[in-house]
């Protein structure tokens, strides 16, 4: 029950997100909500790892001033529903948008 609100509310964020990108712009639904799908995915992507390219800067920057060598961190990356539904919403609005924009192909 908790994965499906959290699917849910995940859908709701990048619909009400591409709405409002689409309200102030002034354009198609469907011109934005592949872009917030994919830049959604990425947020998501770097705020669940570890050890990435921020930890390694991160890391260098404290030797650096304090002159105490840091243990590196193994990338890591746990996958969350909230993640695997922002690629699908992201998939199925590109299949839509290729479908919409098929005669410009």
């Amino acid at each position: 029950m908790k994965a499906i609100i959290n699917i849910v509310i995940t859908i709701l964020v990048l619909i009400g997100l591409s709405f409002a990108l689409t309200y102030l712009t002034h354009t198609k639904f469907i011109d934005y909500s592949f872009l917030i799908g994919m830049i959604a995915s990425l947020i998501i992507w770097a705020s669940n790892s570890k050890g990435g390219f921020s930890s390694r800067h991160m890391d260098m920057t404290i030797q650096g001033t304090t002159g105490i060598r840091m243990e590196g961190q193994k990338f890591e990356f746990k996958p969350n529903i909230a993640f695997f539904t922002t690629i699908a919403y992201t998939i199925i609005t590109f299949v839509a948008m290729l479908y919409h924009y098929r005669s410009y192909l």
